[in-house]
C-alpha cells in the first residue's frame, strides 16, 4: 500500500471514529439528559405580545454552556498567571463542559421550551471546544511542559504577551461573540511589539502561539461569516415591579417601553436593556432601589444564575433557587461554580441574598 494510500486510510479511520462519538455524544444527551414531565407551556403574565419580545424559557438554562467556555477561559487565564497554561487541567475542562450541558438540558426539559437553534450551537460550541482542548492540553502538558521547564518561572516576553490576550480575550467574551474577537490583529502586533530574546521557551512559544492565533483567525473568519446571517440581537425587554417608570428612565442604558398590568391588576414597566453583562449590571442596580423586582424577562417567570461558592463552605444559604449542578473553579482550588435555578421575581432579591451570604454572584442567563 502507497503512503498516500495509507494517509487516506488513516484520514478515513479518524474521520469514521469522529463522526461515531459525535453521533453518539448527541444521542447520549438527547436521551439520557431529559426530564420525566411534560414540557410546560410559557406565556407573558402581562400579555405582552410585541415582536421579538417573548423567547423560550428552556433557552437560558441551554445558554449555560457557551458561557461555561467563556468562564473556561477566564481560568485558563488565571491559572496561566499563576504559574503557565501547562497547570491548566483540559480534559476536566472538556468533561465539565459536557456535565454541566447534561444538567442544563434535563433543567430545561421541565422548565420550558427550548429552540433548536441553540441546541445546535451547543453541540457545535462544545465539539470546537472539545477539540480545541484536547489539541491545546496534548501540546501544553508535552512539549509546553518542556519548554516551561526551562524557565525558572521566569515568563518570557512571548509568554507575558499570551498571558495579557488571554486576560483580554476573556473580558470580551464577557460582552461580545468570540468570533468577533481580532486575533489576526493580534498575530500581527506579537510579532511586531514582542522583543524577542533567543531562549528554547521563546522559541517554542513564538512558534506554537502563531499557530495557535492564526487558526483561531482562521476558524473566527468561518464562524463569522456563517453568523453574519443571523447575528445575535444584543437587547432584552423586561417587565420591572416596584419602580416608577421615571426612575428607570434614569438608569443609564435603560429604555422605558410602556406601562403594563397583569392579570391580577399588579402594574409594572417594559424596559429595553442591553443584554449579558450589561443585564447583569441592571439587575444589581435595581437591588439598590428598595422594593424594585423583575416581574418577567422577555415573558419568562424563572431564570438560571450561577455563583461561585469559596473554598471550604460545602453548604448554600437559603434562596429561593434550585442548584442544578456544580463544577469546580480550576484557578481557585476548593472554590466551585454552582447553577441554580431561581424565580425571575425573587432575582434582584437573591442577588443580595448571595453577596450576604460570601458568594459570588457571577451572570444571569438570558435567554
Amino acid at each position: 500500500m502507497s503512503l498516500r494510500r495509507k494517509a487516506l486510510v488513516l484520514f478515513g479511520a479518524l474521520a469514521a471514529a469522529a463522526a461515531i462519538g459525535i453521533a453518539t455524544t448527541v444521542a447520549t444527551v438527547e436521551t439520557v439528559c431529559t426530564a420525566d414531565v411534560p414540557t410546560p407551556a410559557v406565556t407573558s403574565d402581562y400579555g405582552i405580545t410585541d415582536p421579538g419580545y417573548a423567547r423560550s424559557q428552556g433557552d437560558s438554562f441551554l445558554t449555560f454552556p457557551e458561557w461555561y467556555i467563556v468562564h473556561a477561559y477566564r481560568d485558563l487565564a488565571d491559572v496561566t498567571g499563576q504559574s503557565s497554561e501547562s497547570q491548566f487541567h483540559y480534559l476536566t475542562s472538556i468533561s465539565g463542559f459536557w456535565r454541566s450541558l447534561c444538567r442544563a438540558t434535563r433543567q430545561a426539559a421541565g422548565s420550558g421550551p427550548a429552540t433548536s437553534d441553540q441546541k445546535l450551537t451547543n453541540y457545535v460550541i462544545g465539539f470546537s471546544f472539545t477539540a480545541e482542548m484536547a489539541l491545546q492540553g496534548g501540546y501544553e502538558k508535552t512539549i509546553g511542559a518542556l519548554s516551561a521547564e526551562t524557565t525558572e518561572g521566569v515568563k518570557t516576553a512571548e509568554d507575558a504577551f499570551n498571558l495579557a490576550l488571554l486576560k483580554d480575550y476573556a473580558a470580551f467574551l464577557y460582552q461580545t461573540p468570540w468570533y468577533r474577537y481580532p486575533f489576526a490583529a493580534k498575530l500581527h502586533q506579537f510579532w511586531r511589539e514582542t522583543p524577542f530574546v533567543p531562549s528554547l521557551r521563546s522559541v517554542e512559544r513564538r512558534f506554537s502561539l502563531s499557530l495557535q492565533y492564526a487558526g483561531r483567525a482562521a476558524y473566527a473568519a468561518i464562524i463569522g461569516y456563517a453568523a453574519g446571517y443571523d447575528p445575535a440581537v444584543l437587547t432584552i425587554r423586561s417587565v420591572v415591579t416596584g419602580l416608577p417608570a421615571a426612575e428607570l428612565a434614569a438608569i443609564p442604558g435603560v429604555k422605558v417601553i410602556r406601562e403594563v398590568t397583569d392579570s391580577k391588576g399588579g402594574k409594572g414597566v417594559l424596559v429595553e436593556t442591553e443584554r449579558y453583562a450589561k443585564f447583569d449590571a441592571f439587575a444589581r442596580e435595581l437591588g439598590r432601589h428598595p422594593g424594585a423586582a423583575f416581574g418577567e424577562v422577555a415573558g419568562n417567570h424563572r431564570i438560571l444564575v450561577t455563583i461561585v461558592i469559596p473554598p471550604g463552605d460545602g453548604r448554600l444559604a437559603a434562596f429561593d433557587g434550585l442548584p442544578i449542578f456544580s463544577v469546580p473553579v480550576q484557578s481557585r482550588p476548593g472554590a466551585r461554580r454552582i447553577g441554580v435555578d431561581v424565580p425571575v421575581r425573587s432575582l434582584v432579591q437573591d442577588i443580595a441574598r448571595f453577596d450576604a451570604a460570601g458568594y459570588t454572584f457571577e451572570h444571569a442567563y438570558d435567554y
